[in-house]
């Protein structure tokens, strides 16, 4: 791999180029390999991909992407270019589980198995926002799901009474959320449960702030540092890679390819969701990648976008399980809101579509969430029934494909719905939805049930 200076370095000294002309070139670029790798035409109709040479041949595009290409800083409006060597190097070296907590509450993340029928692994939580009142009590919830391996951090406005502005308040803010988590799984009985810091700011003096491995980020902790939309990276972010890396520290990138934007249309994105991540693994040190395909009008909560993203996320995830060693996870977002049965639907397709493409679970989350409104301890235990069902059922990518068609087809037609807080749907101190989720809740199952899913609990 190569070192995160080195990756410093070029940032510093590549090519100078404005970012509207770095954005046009992508837009370029990726319709050029779509063209020449024929990437639009071949089983577009399905809802999960079945041509695994279509996946080797994405995989290829985006490695033609990145060595053509490169990536962009726009802190110093460079681009740092890295040759086929490097780049094969580094998809070899990738690794393909990480050590994550200590002690009972330790756990292996692997990379997961297309087709494979193993229980994969979750991130119920956070990457959401609530407010500081409710945060330690959150987090002891979603360390109580048994299954969880590890939980992110939570973003919120005010600390301590005072808006979170600039770099002492963001410092002191990162230094609270990380204090409130630790407070928050040690409560729920699991202390050496692996905690990931979600940026208050992308500053790299908040990034670093909270390393303490006593009241803080431990060296079995993470952090997330995304590579951002269009293939752009930060300086910050290399900066606190390398202090982060020299400790043992893993970290997360958040990368999926964004239908809708510069890139294009699906397939084009289908390219960056492979390409971010290989960069992130290159520039930061990622070693886990939430990715796929997403469309910039369901990210926004404007409508329910299905096929042919859900398609072309399947590519992605595909094309990184045959050709690296990458660990990567869908992310299971919602356009429709909290206790409502159109967001378990949503919930439940993409529980199904990421076990059967081998992708963990990440933090399944409203995509425009407001306040306190983003996520409760429901989504993610639904959404490991689905997986574990699915699993149980032994369902291939063709059968697999046929129940989500089913489920879109009862999302067709549907807006967004919206729905309630977690304090309105939850108790947070019983650890218990209310009875009205609890209704919603059972009725999804059932519509599952009667699609071809076997439960373990009814």
């Amino acid at each position: 791999m190569i070192e995160l200076i080195e990756v410093a370095e070029r940032a510093r000294t590549g090519p100078r180029l404005e970012e509207k002309k770095w954005n046009l070139t992508l837009f370029r670029k990726m319709q050029e390999l779509i063209k020449e790798y024929d990437l639009s035409s071949r089983g577009v109709e399905e809802f999960i991909n079945t041509d695994d040479h279509l996946a080797d041949d994405a995989f290829e595009a985006a490695l033609d992407f990145i060595v053509d290409v490169g990536a962009y800083c726009i802190t110093t409006n460079r681009v740092i270019h890295f040759d086929e060597e490097e780049v094969r190097k580094a998809v070899r070296e990738a690794p393909d589980q990480v050590l994550m907590g200590e002690g009972i509450d330790a756990r292996v993340f692997k990379q997961g198995i297309v087709d494979g029928c193993k229980p994969i692994n979750i991130n119920p939580g956070h990457h959401a926002p609530f407010t500081e009142d409710l945060g330690p009590l959150v987090a002891k919830n979603f360390a109580q799901i048994p299954r969880t391996d590890f939980i992110e951090g939570f973003n919120f406005p005010i600390v301590d009474g005072r808006d979170v502005y600039d770099q002492p308040l963001e410092a002191y803010a990162a230094i609270r959320e990380v204090a409130w988590m630790r407070e928050g799984v040690r409560k729920a009985g699991r202390p050496g449960l692996a905690i990931v810091l979600y940026p208050i700011s992308t500053r790299a003096s908040s990034l670093i702030a909270p390393m303490n491995p006593k009241l803080g980020l431990r060296p079995t902790d993470g952090l997330l540092m995304s590579t951002l939309p269009d293939v752009k990276v930060e300086y910050d972010h290399i900066t606190t890679a390398i202090v982060f890396s020299n400790y043992g520290y893993f970290a997360v990138n958040g990368s999926f390819g964004m239908a809708g934007g510069f890139c294009g249309g699906p397939e084009g994105a289908m390219i960056e969701g492979i390409v971010r991540p290989i960069i992130g693994y290159i520039a930061y040190g990622d070693s886990l990648h939430y990715t796929g395909v997403e469309h910039l009008a369901y990210v926004m909560g404007e409508r329910i976008v299905l096929h042919p993203v859900n398609w072309a996320r399947s590519v992605v995830f595909q094309a990184l399980s045959r050709n690296t060693n990458m660990i990567y996870m869908e992310w299971n977002i919602t356009c429709s809101e909290l206790c409502t049965e159109t967001g378990l639907l949503e919930n439940a397709l993409r529980s199904i579509e990421a076990t059967v493409n081998g992708a963990a679970l990440y933090a399944p989350r409203v995509s425009r969430a407001r306040m306190n409104a983003g996520q409760t301890p429901v989504e993610p235990e639904f959404m490991i029934e689905v997986s574990d069902a699915t699993v149980k059922a032994k369902l291939k990518r063709e059968e697999a494909g046929k129940i989500l068609q089913q489920i879109a087809d009862r999302l067709k037609g549907r807006s967004p719905e919206k729905g309630k807080t977690i304090q309105e749907c939850y108790d947070l101190v019983k650890h218990k939805p209310s009875n009205e989720y609890q209704e919603i809740y059972r009725k999804v199952k059932k519509d599952l049930v009667d699609l071809g899913l076997e439960f373990q609990y009814t």
